[in-house]
């Protein structure tokens, strides 16, 4: 039996844009090269702040989005999480795939 193992989530560079940063972000599902994507994610000042007070680093923040959304993602809650998400969103688009992703993610 395979055993299932988390995926890599590591978020690459962060790059000041107005109103918060732009997050490039590498997902390796498994061992397999071609199994890595990369994700452009935009994290906003006022997520920011809302999910973790300004305490975490946005590539923290971000890298912890993601792997509440790839954990959720494999679970049994009711949620609309894309099967793969997309090369480039905004943060706060999880709000539309899973209804209590600020309960998920606050830091506090």
């Amino acid at each position: 039996m395979k055993q299932f193992t988390q995926p890599r989530i590591e978020c690459t560079a962060v790059a000041d844009v107005p109103g918060g940063w732009s997050c490039t972000v590498l997902i390796q599902s498994d061992d397999r090269a071609e199994s890595i994507s990369e994700h452009t994610v935009r994290l906003a000042w006022c997520d920011h702040d809302h999910w973790c007070g300004g305490r975490l680093a946005p590539s923290v923040m971000i890298e912890s989005l993601l792997r509440t959304l790839v954990s959720l993602r494999k679970g049994t809650v009711e949620h609309h999480i894309p099967a793969t998400l997309p090369p480039a969103f905004d943060a706060a688009r999880a709000r539309r795939w899973h209804r209590d992703i600020d309960h998920e993610l606050r830091v506090g």
